[in-house]
């Protein structure tokens, strides 16, 4: 198994912090986000990574190198990374060709069980999840909804029937086996609108092909959108020392 991490974007909502560096190279604790996601993937046993780079990508390839630890490191740029995110997806697509690939959002902090729980799945094609959600079905954070442990929707306003939901954490396993369809939402997607979410694409994906769910409620994680999430994420980081 390979991980492709989507490093690309700008960081709006964390401007202007985000003027002078990339959101996965702010520091929480004594190490910077991506840092300590390539230090968890090491752990868990993925040395193969492919990193998405866009916006001050140089700080990005500088920081990270060729070899990080045990881990051998490759870059892609998206040259569009000012639009949507699902061009940066597209940017690795012939990475999902070969292998199974974790497929990684560059801004999250957690701890290790949260990865394991993904790479260890029995699941094919697989999305974590967090059930501890105030508004299962409207709120704004990017959601996962299964019926009968299948996936069927992956939106921020869920209309489709579901059993169960629960806010994605922004990491999946998708199966080699199934990179063709990947590639078909993703084109499909971008001939529709090149601004949009790649979840968008991964949503199409999950309607052509079967992909499960794991459930990391309870464990500690946090995604690091807005200023508010950099000290949650260093009171997280702060206990896992």
């Amino acid at each position: 198994m390979k991980a492709v991490i989507l490093a690309a974007g700008i960081g709006n909502r964390l401007k202007p912090l985000t003027d002078k560096m990339p959101k996965s190279l702010i520091k929480i604790g004594d190490r910077t986000v991506l840092e300590r996601m390539l230090d968890s993937l090491v752990d868990l046993g993925i040395t193969d990574v492919t990193i998405v780079v866009g916006h001050l990508k140089h700080m990005i390839m500088d920081l990270a190198g060729k070899d990080y630890r045990t881990a051998g490191c490759k870059y892609i740029t998206n040259p569009d990374y000012e639009l949507g995110s699902i061009l940066s997806l597209y940017a690795a697509r012939d990475e999902f060709a070969g292998e199974d690939v974790l497929l990684m959002d560059a801004d999250v902090i957690f701890e290790n069980k949260v990865l394991a729980k993904v790479i260890d799945s029995t699941n094919a094609n697989c999305f974590l999840v967090d059930k501890n959600l105030k508004d299962a079905a409207q709120g704004e954070e990017m959601k996962v909804a299964s019926l009968g442990g299948r996936v069927v929707q992956i939106a921020r306003k869920v209309t489709r029937e579901y059993d169960s939901i629960g806010e994605g954490v922004g990491f999946c396993k998708i199966s080699s086996a199934c990179s063709k369809e990947l590639l078909k939402s993703l084109e499909k997607r971008i001939c529709l609108n090149r601004l949009c979410d790649y979840e968008m694409a991964l949503d199409d994906f999950c309607q052509r092909v079967s992909a499960g769910v794991e459930d990391v409620t309870g464990l500690k994680w946090t995604e690091i959108d807005f200023p508010e999430d950099v000290e949650k994420a260093r009171a997280i980081a702060g206990g896992l020392l």
